[in-house]
């Protein structure tokens, strides 16, 4: 038997035609790996982006929801408002409702000329009903149109009706506190109120609805990886500051005059990533513009 001889298309590979073959495979594989790279960096970058915006609409969320509650049950006055900025401190009150709205308790004079037992004790009358007053309540104690907050440190029963001692501080959340000037028992309450107060500590932004036994706001972490925090308060005209003064001679930048509040953030990725950025932790600006409605509603309701 005679072999069949071997023909050229069946002798295999050429010299040139492997080197072009293996050019073009690591051309391929060069492609891949890129595009593979490309993805992971795409994907890295999306989860920290995805993780700042989450942690935007969480402070967002929490903002606003306060916000929006400023005022109720408490109009501002030029000196004293129901929104307070100083700092990058954000202050917040109103009149709770549990359900119903916490009730203004006026002065007891049966123990005391104009109700007041000290230099920071009140009497007040509740009809023998045991007051919605505790230690450590934030309370507003107001004589005619001069208003004070006032941390209530106890409330006992005395006759005539309850005894409440406060704390003997001038200022609270940056407002006038202690004890006004009363010489109209009958146009003076007290009745208590609820805050909550933002403030920036560290990277940290803290959330407080109580205050220490000091005064200071007492809270918890909102949420981290917050650099830094601009708040500025926009008024009726249209200008905006770092603060309301209705002290001064200039009445455009009074607490009644506020019309809506702008803060601006710079929130941080949990972590950095060498794919991302450089390596360099990635940052975002956010801000949020809130106009409070019931602020709205007691500067334009009718007297």
């Amino acid at each position: 038997m005679s072999s069949r001889p071997i023909r050229p298309a069946q002798a295999g590979f050429t010299l040139i035609e492997v080197m072009i073959a293996t050019v073009i495979g690591v051309i391929v594989l060069t492609a891949s790996t890129s595009l593979a790279m490309t993805t992971l960096q795409s994907l890295a970058g999306t989860q920290l982006r995805d993780g700042i915006d989450r942690n935007a609409r969480f402070i967002g969320m929490s903002l606003t929801r306060d916000l929006q509650e400023a005022g109720v049950e408490l109009d501002s006055k030029s000196t004293f408002g129901s929104l307070a900025v100083y700092g990058d401190t954000i202050s917040i009150l109103r009149v709770p409702y549990d359900p119903t709205e916490a009730q203004p308790y006026t002065l007891s004079v049966a123990n005391f000329a104009n109700g007041v037992c000290g230099l920071a004790c009140v009497e007040i009358q509740t009809g023998g009903v045991a007051p919605g007053l505790a230690s450590g309540d934030l309370a507003l104690l107001q004589s005619q149109t001069v208003r004070r907050l006032i941390r209530v440190v106890a409330v006992s029963a005395v006759s005539g009706g309850y005894r409440v001692d406060f704390a003997n501080t001038a200022t609270l959340l940056n407002r006038a506190a202690g004890m006004p000037a009363i010489t109209n028992p009958a146009a003076t309450f007290v009745q208590r109120l609820a805050t909550a107060t933002y403030w920036l500590q560290g990277n940290q932004l803290m959330r407080a609805t109580t205050l220490s036994s000091t005064g200071l706001p007492q809270g918890e972490i909102l949420a981290t990886g917050v650099q830094s925090i601009r708040v500025t308060l926009v008024f009726t005209d249209g200008h905006e500051a770092a603060f309301a003064n209705g002290t001064d001679a200039d009445a455009t930048n009074n607490y009644d005059q506020i019309a809506a509040i702008r803060i601006r953030t710079v929130l941080q990725a949990d972590r950095a990533s060498p794919r991302v950025n450089g390596g360099i932790l990635l940052t975002r600006s956010k801000e949020w513009y809130v106009v409070p409605r019931n602020l709205v509603y007691e500067r334009n309701r009718i007297p």
